[in-house]
């Protein structure tokens, strides 16, 4: 164990530059990331099928796939926000749901990447990124969530991580090597927020309980 921690160490100051501080004062290969953006309508809401509408208005206007991509990726986050809106909420329907469309999204991106592009690469790198970052964010908000409302949100991390594992395969060895410190911080992360309901309630559960 001494000798591993002895290879992290060396590598992480070699790796120094690309690290930040994080505000629990650990090395963060996250310390850019942006948060989810505000829910807005969320899927308990009887005016969120016209969301719903929009959102493949936008698609259906978009003529290039690598914007498809990128707004397939912005709805994903926002359905991130929404699960995370929801199962603060208790509502277990409608977490449910967001995390469908979150899966629906991404399925749709790597449908996209697959089939309609010539240069994969800047998006094959766009969409990995962002799949870090979907499990990174999640990981970080899970233990602040409802105790009795948060499963709903280890399977989302799932979906993102298994895309993830498709998607990475096809990046080069150098770009794939580039992700190693954000793929463990993310191991990690989700290690240790998860293990909190093995090990009993956490933080997340309420107060009145």
């Amino acid at each position: 164990m001494r000798a591993w921690r002895g290879t992290i160490g060396l590598i992480a100051a070699v790796w120094t530059p690309v690290l930040t501080f994080a505000g629990h004062g650990f090395m963060t290969a996250f310390g850019n990331i942006e948060w989810l953006p505000e829910p807005g309508r969320t899927p308990d809401s009887p005016w969120y099928q016209l969301d719903t509408w929009q959102e493949e208005g936008q698609l259906l206007l978009a003529r290039a796939p690598e914007e498809k991509i990128r707004l397939c990726l912005t709805f994903a986050r926002e359905k991130l926000a929404e699960l995370e809106a929801t199962v603060a909420s208790h509502k277990l329907n409608a977490a449910e749901q967001a995390g469908q469309r979150y899966r629906a999204y991404i399925e749709r991106a790597w449908q996209i990447l697959r089939g309609e592009l010539v240069d994969k690469e800047p998006s094959v790198e766009l969409i990995a990124n962002a799949l870090l970052e979907h499990q990174y964010i999640l990981s970080i908000l899970y233990t602040d969530l409802p105790v009795g409302a948060r499963a709903a949100v280890p399977p989302v991390i799932t979906v993102a991580r298994e895309y993830y594992t498709e998607v990475a395969d096809l990046l080069p060895p150098k770009k794939k090597g580039a992700l190693f410190f954000k793929e463990e911080e993310v191991r990690w992360s989700v290690h240790m927020a998860t293990r909190v309901d093995e090990n009993g309630a956490g933080e997340g559960e309420d107060s009145s309980q």
